[in-house]
């Protein structure tokens, strides 16, 4: 059956199709990480209280959309490989029981959390910063199907190659984001609460601008009008046999934020988690480059995988690894060199002025550790691609089991927060290395399982 544009691309050589696809998905990642900057930059002005409370929700909320970047990476690696094998009645399926996951997964996840969210942030912050983290918190637990399933659809449209298209859905989402941030939090009175409920009108928003598209039909692959939405066993396990190990390997990185940050607290106190949650989320826009490069390769990968084109899929390893390593330097560099200037910008509030200095050097740690950490997302990009993606899982569970060690070696033997964040690099560089490691042996195997197999 004859394809559309985006699956031309998906199928075309990796050297061209991998930046095709990434160079629209790096746009939306910037706007959506400029978005998450934007909700600490806002509460900034509200105090060191309010920075603090995102800090200590941001572990809970970041697992909600670890959940929708892992469901929406497994729905874009199943169509994908349905484009590779040229089935476009089950590219259709895989479409519809995606939006099916998301919606049981929200279930799973809203009512623990609404339930039992309070007591839980109680144990890691201080009665202030707890109930600013609840109120900022609250909105998007209640509301998680919006945050997963605007993740999910955009993850659909991806892996039939149509990447303009979910740019435009996360865009979409991202734009109402902020401009709903000001007025919830200062025009309607409504302080962190507000950034919450922005969050989850911006993720119903990027749902509605999703299934606008496929409901039009025009150049889609997958069509969502035949139905196909009641549970399917089948494709439900091809999903999520990517989507489950990926979602897990988000919440792993971060849900380990809640000890890690319990840690910093001890050292530094509770405003530090704020400007060290600040700290990561420039230094994720640093690793735009291989996040989005990581999107095109489990589109074209997974394609390639499913045709059984070893050749293709080795080549687009050495090409999307070199790619994603030089641009992060790229940007890694003028981090580094700016991190004072940075920090500035996150402290401007009188009671977190004393930590600028201190933000400024985990700044700088984060820029050395960037270039070898842009591997985590590149190298399980390759994993999930060859249906491997439990072994990102485990090398992750890893890397962040030997963090939460050496932040708590770093505190108990120099008790300063410059000597967690020298860890920090330290196991980052390690972690980085060691999925590429992976990511390289299972692809080597790949390849040659497909040399020895009969012609």
């Amino acid at each position: 059956m004859e394809g559309t544009a985006g699956t031309k691309v998906v199928l075309g050589d990796p050297r061209k199709s991998i930046p095709a696809l990434a160079a629209p998905l790096a746009v939306s990642v910037f706007v959506m990480n400029l978005n998450s900057m934007a909700d600490t930059a806002w509460a900034a002005w509200l105090g060191g209280s309010a920075v603090a409370g995102l800090g200590l929700a941001y572990p809970l909320c970041a697992a909600i959309a670890g959940i929708g970047n892992g469901m929406g990476i497994g729905s874009a690696a199943a169509i994908a490989r349905e484009v590779g094998r040229g089935d476009r009645a089950g590219a259709s399926r895989t479409a519809a029981q995606s939006l099916t996951l998301a919606f049981l997964c929200s279930i799973v996840v809203s009512v623990p959390l609404v339930l039992f969210a309070g007591d839980l942030l109680g144990l890691f912050g201080a009665d202030e910063s707890a109930s600013e983290a609840l109120d900022y918190g609250m909105p998007i637990f209640a509301g998680s199907f919006f945050v997963i399933a605007g993740q999910v659809v955009s993850g659909m449209l991806r892996g039939e190659g149509a990447s303009r298209r979910s740019m435009a859905v996360q865009l979409a989402g991202a734009l109402t984001n902020m401009v709903l941030d000001p007025v919830l939090m200062y025009g309607l009175g409504l302080g962190v609460m507000g950034a919450g409920i922005a969050t989850v009108c911006a993720g119903a928003v990027s749902l509605a601008a999703g299934l606008a598209f496929y409901i039009s039909g025009r150049d889609m692959y997958a069509d969502l009008r035949s139905g196909g939405f009641a549970p399917d066993r089948k494709v439900s396990r091809d999903i999520l046999y990517v989507g489950l190990p990926e979602s897990a390997e988000y919440m792993v990185m971060t849900l380990i934020n809640i000890p890690m940050n319990f840690i910093i607290i001890g050292v530094g106190g509770e405003d530090v988690v704020g400007t060290y949650t600040s700290a990561w989320r420039v230094a994720y826009m640093v690793l735009i480059p291989a996040q989005a490069v990581s999107g095109g390769i489990v589109s074209v990968c997974s394609a390639e995988f499913a045709a059984g084109r070893a050749d293709l899929l080795k080549e687009a390893f050495s090409f999307g690894t070199r790619l994603s390593v030089r641009l992060t330097l790229y940007l890694a560099v003028p981090m580094a060199l700016l991190c004072y200037p940075i920090a500035w910008v996150f402290t401007v509030s009188p009671d977190l002025e004393p930590l600028r200095g201190d933000m400024a050097f985990c700044l700088l740690m984060l820029a050395v550790l960037l270039p070898s950490m842009s591997q985590v997302f590149v190298g399980s990009a390759y994993l999930q691609s060859i249906e491997h993606s439990e072994i990102g899982f485990l090398s992750s569970l890893t890397r962040n089991t030997v963090m939460v060690i050496g932040y708590l070696a770093a505190a108990a033997m120099f008790g300063s927060t410059e000597a967690i964040w020298t860890v920090m690099a330290i196991a980052e560089i390690g972690g980085g290395l060691l999925m590429w490691k992976l990511a390289s042996v299972y692809i080597g195997r790949f390849c040659r399982s497909c040399q020895a197999a009969p012609s």
